[in-house]
């Protein structure tokens, strides 16, 4: 078999969009996103997804996907101010039905396969999170935490000036 040089093969990116129309306003939907752009929104969704317990909440993973989408494969911009009300931008895309016409344009491989990845990814997070491994990794954060704290109280016993408050209340009460 021949061997071909990879410059001789003239590969360029993908650039292509698609135009659709909402309101008199054309929106260019891009019809792939690079590589690391694709890896940076399922970063950005799985860091805003989880509840306080770090379990991944599974209407905010669909939400934040939705906005990341939009954010990512579109020509539509906002402004930081916008931004500090996701829930008010993902209703009014819904609501609208421009979110359904953005995805429906979105080659369907192309989309499956950010969601797929982005669906396999945060059942890892939570698998880790719930085996022996990230058990232990998480009381062993849990522990260095506490250590920091008890050698930090350690240091404020030891202080005589910070004990002269509490001996001024104990003479006090008797």
């Amino acid at each position: 078999m021949a061997k071909i040089a990879y410059t001789k093969l003239g590969l360029t990116k993908n650039i292509d969009v698609v135009v659709i129309h909402h309101n008199e306003q054309e929106i260019e939907v891009k019809q792939y996103l690079p590589y690391q752009e694709k890896v940076d929104l399922i970063a950005a969704v799985l860091n805003n997804c989880q509840d306080a317990n770090n379990f991944i909440n599974a209407a905010k993973l669909e939400f934040f996907f939705t906005l990341e989408v939009i954010y990512r494969y579109t020509n539509i911009t906002f402004t930081d101010k916008q931004k500090e009300d996701p829930i008010k931008i993902y209703d009014l895309f819904v609501g609208s039905g421009l979110w359904q016409q953005i995805k429906d344009v979105i080659p369907g491989e192309e989309y499956s396969n950010v969601y797929l990845w982005l669906d396999a990814t945060a059942n890892n997070i939570y698998d880790y999170r719930n085996s022996i491994y990230g058990i232990l990794d998480a009381m062993n954060t849990d522990y260095d935490n506490l250590k920091l704290d008890a050698d930090a109280l350690k240091n404020e016993i030891a202080d005589p000036n910070s004990l002269t408050l509490l001996k001024d209340v104990l003479t006090k009460l008797g």
